[in-house]
């Protein structure tokens, strides 16, 4: 059985949790990765011969932070970087949203300006938006804001 190699962590999170860089050090490599709410942003790599490669981010939904639900509906009607499927988090009034085309539904039990569902997020539109609702909810979890147990009214 062979060693194992020699793994050097680091991690640097923010105090709300909402950010966090990794950095490894294995096998002659420094590896950083960008993290919020859980979904990796990006990884850089830097070998011992000084070759640099950065990788894109997942093609997943995109979380996207406002400071009310009305900041945030407007922005899905007139912003082009809010796209259908993105994750809408609005921490002052505890409501996690997902972009559903034009609409913003709340999967939290808050969902103010927000439509609200009538079934359980990730069967929403027959599961077109599961990704959206993992995410969603990962960070609704790490938030601690309580998910809606029954919907409000359908969008």
């Amino acid at each position: 059985m062979g060693e194992q190699p020699t793994t050097e962590v680091a991690t640097a999170t923010v105090p709300d949790g909402s950010w966090k860089l990794k950095v490894t050090h294995e096998d002659g490599k420094t590896i950083a990765e960008v993290w919020s709410f859980g979904v990796k942003l990006s990884i850089t790599t830097l070998t011992a011969e000084g070759v640099v490669t950065v990788e894109d981010p997942a093609s997943g939904p995109t979380v996207h932070r406002f400071a009310s639900t009305r900041e945030a509906y407007n922005a899905t009607q007139c912003r082009d970087d809010v796209r259908d499927g993105d994750v809408l988090v609005v921490e002052s009034e505890r409501v996690i949203g997902i972009l559903d085309a034009a609409w913003p539904v709340a999967i939290t039990e808050a969902h103010v300006e927000f439509h609200g569902l009538k079934i359980p997020a990730r069967e929403h539109k027959g599961g077109r938006y599961i990704a959206s609702a993992e995410l969603a909810e990962r960070i609704a979890a790490e938030l601690g804001f309580p998910l809606a147990a029954k919907q409000a009214h359908a969008t």
